[in-house]
């Protein structure tokens, strides 16, 4: 190391200003060219270390090691490759660096076990070991002498404030007391050069830790789990007292193991260091054990449009007037929705679940989006009852549609229409008063529940209601209140941003039933569609009636069909389409198809309309017609603006002027205007009345 004399300046040692410095460095190098250059780049003289006192050197090293210490920390540099050593007692490190050679499963196993705190130590211990090294290159400098160095100002305080943070992380325990010593940083250093790579490193200056004795070492743990893991919800504190008998009565001729029972403390020990899986095994079962467990994420969005429909029956949490006797009682709303673009097709309400509400809903769906290619479902009795899809005479089959059921007790496989269910169907019951599902407040429900109750059987007794029991009434929803609130939901939900979706170029979610036409238009998918023929051939909700006259009676409507005059009187199953209530579809018992009622189809006028009557009513209406625009712009020709009369200041508004009896002119004119027109319109009436024509309608 050289110096100039303007950099001495300070040094003990050496005179106090730069020429004396500059003498002095001329007698202590006294000519020779190994103490003595010229410095590069300029025309000063530089002197080597070795000339100067001892004081001078020590201070100038001390300077310099401060200097290096207070720098950033230098990368880690590959250790020198060292010879291989024998295994010994004392060479325990060099044996565990041979194993994780030989086996680097073993090594990444070691890794995966550490923890994020002994990887906090290891790493400050490493950056020790890299001051150390850097201290050591020093000329004159050794690594003993660095490790006193950096050991010393620990003790004294007077480290950097980066090494002193690695020091006290570097002490794998803690304490106010604990410092720094030559031991362990000789240890670290040296455990550092027997290592190849980064994943030795971390492996040697990593602390232990406290071995903690794993659950399957506990011998008595499998016979206290046999106790606790039973599906009757039983807390630790039951289990225990069971597993003491149990544990009494094994071992009542050993007293040694009798005495050597666990306590509670201990098995709660052992609980807490338990998977949650592995306590909840046999306590709960199927989809609820499921919960716990690892699952695949299935992608819909690759799917093209109508391959694949997805369909579930949702018991609404609410009460409604059934449609026949007006008793409340609680529907069942199928869905059925496009997985590949979140998109509900098809819906249907009944009054439980069953094949022909399911079979309605994709009826409905068919007929205004196309036929699917597969339809996935639950197990229920809705989706599985033979008659759905026999080969011969089921519905899919027939229409070459391929069912899919899911994995029983596993509601996850079908999480789209499960979350629709929860979103949607819960969403509509909540609209109305006799909402009783999660959230609902308990005493509310059940007040409601009560008065229903107590006006339903006063109104089938036929008993006068009361204020309070026909309030009660009025807020039970009727049939068709709920499907309209079914549509405008159906609605609500293709239309809204779903973040299931992909996004739009604004950044916004597409909405159901903008990715549907979005896929329609970039796949170019062909839909199949259904004739009438066949939809009406298609499974609808069927209810059986008796034929009177040619009328049946359905939900209070009448529906007639001259083609019913040979089945008067003969029951006849009536199939109809909540979503058409135009016409119903009229079978025989045996199923047979006889015709479709009209909706009305035989109410008329109870006389018929002349000619004469009809243009003499036309032109009646036009008359009065054009009077009406008479009178409108003469009101408006008469209007006049008066201005206000003056008030004084004082009386503004409080004072009262009575009005005089005479009538207004613009209110006698219009009078006598109404008067004329109706002269008119009478005059007109006669004329009519004497041109009789004959030909009626």
């Amino acid at each position: 190391m050289f110096y100039v004399a303007k950099e001495l300046v300070g040094i003990p040692g050496l005179p106090k200003t730069a020429k004396g410095i500059r003498e002095a460095l001329c007698r202590f190098s006294a000519g020779s060219e190994e103490l003595v250059r010229k410095r590069s780049g300029s025309k000063a003289f530089e002197y080597h270390i070795d000339c100067l006192p001892k004081s001078a050197q020590h201070a100038l090293r001390a300077r310099q090691i401060k200097e290096l210490m207070n720098g950033s920390p230098k990368e880690l540099s590959a250790a020198p490759a060292t010879e291989p050593v024998t295994p010994n007692a004392k060479g325990s490190e060099e044996s565990k660096i041979s194993v994780y050679r030989k086996c680097p499963a073993l090594m990444e196993q070691k890794l995966n076990c550490l923890t994020a705190a002994q990887r906090q130590t290891a790493d400050a211990r490493m950056a020790l070991v890299v001051e150390v090294l850097r201290l050591g290159e020093l000329p004159g400098y050794s690594r003993a002498k660095a490790i006193r160095e950096i050991v010393r100002q620990a003790q004294t305080g007077e480290l950097p404030q980066r090494l002193a943070d690695a020091v006290s992380m570097a002490n794998a325990k803690k304490g106010a007391s604990r410092s720094l010593s030559e031991i362990s940083l000789k240890r670290w250093v040296a455990d550092f050069n027997k290592t190849r790579s980064a994943a030795e490193r971390l492996l040697l200056l990593a602390p232990g830790k406290r071995q903690v004795v794993k659950p399957e070492e506990i011998k008595w743990l499998p016979e206290f789990l046999s106790f606790y893991r039973r599906p009757d919800g039983r807390g630790i504190q039951e289990a225990y007292d069971d597993f003491s008998v149990g544990w009494a009565e094994r071992y009542q001729d050993d007293a040694m193991m009798a005495a050597a029972i666990p306590s509670y403390d201990q098995v709660c020990y052992a609980m807490n260091k338990l998977p949650v899986v592995v306590k909840q095994k046999g306590r709960i079962t199927g989809s609820e054990f499921r919960q716990y467990e690892g699952f695949v994420r299935r992608d819909w969005e690759s799917l093209p449009v109508n391959y694949v429909w997805i369909g579930d029956g949702h018991g609404m949490k609410m009460k409604v007037a059934h449609p026949d006797h007006g008793n409340p009682f609680s529907p069942e709303v199928t869905f059925i929705l496009d997985g590949s673009c979140r998109y509900i097709v098809g819906w249907s309400l009944a009054l439980s679940e069953s094949v022909i509400a399911v079979a309605d809903a994709l009826r409905h769906g068919i007929k205004n989006h196309g036929k699917p290619f597969l339809y996935y479902s639950d197990n229920g009795g809705g989706e599985t009852n033979n008659t759905f899809d026999a080969e011969l005479t089921g519905i899919l089959p027939r229409l070459g549609i391929d069912h899919r059921l899911g994995i029983p007790e596993n509601p996850q496989g079908r999480g789209i229409i499960e979350r629709l269910n929860r979103s949607l169907a819960m969403r509509i019951s909540r609209q109305f008063a006799t909402y009783y599902g999660t959230g609902a407040d308990r005493s509310t429900v059940r007040k409601m529940t009560k008065s229903l109750a107590s006006a339903t059987n006063a109104a089938n007794k036929g008993k006068e209601l009361t204020a309070k029991q026909q309030a009660t009434l009025r807020d039970l929803p009727s049939w068709e209140s709920l499907i309209q609130h079914i549509e405008a939901g159906v609605e609500w939900y293709n239309n809204r941003p779903h973040e299931s979706l992909p996004l739009r170029s604004d950044g916004e979610h597409f909405t159901p039933a903008q990715f549907r036409r979005y896929k329609l238009e970039t796949e170019k998918t062909e839909i199949e569609w259904l004739s009438e023929l066949e939809l009406r051939e298609m499974f609808m909700p069927q209810i059986e009636r008796t034929v009177n006259r040619c009328e049946v009676r359905l939900f209070n409507n009448l529906y007639y069909s001259a083609e019913l005059n040979n089945e008067h009187g003969n029951k006849v199953l009536v199939n109809y389409d909540i979503h058409d209530a135009n016409k119903v579809v009229i079978r025989r018992m045996d199923g047979s198809f006889i015709c479709e009622a009209i909706w009305d189809g035989n109410k008329q006028q109870a006389f018929p309309v002349t000619a004469e009557y009809h243009q003499r009513q036309q032109r009646i209406k036009g008359m009065r017609a054009r009077g009406e625009e008479k009178v409108r712009l003469a009101e408006a020709e008469n209007v006049q603006t008066l201005p206000a009369p003056a008030e004084q200041e004082l009386l503004r508004g409080n004072v009262y002027r009575p009005q005089r009896g005479a009538t207004p002119m613009a209110l006698a004119e219009l009078e006598e205007a109404e008067y004329s027109e109706d002269e008119y319109l009478n005059n007109s009436l006669d004329i009519l009345e004497s041109n009789k024509r004959k030909n009626a309608i």
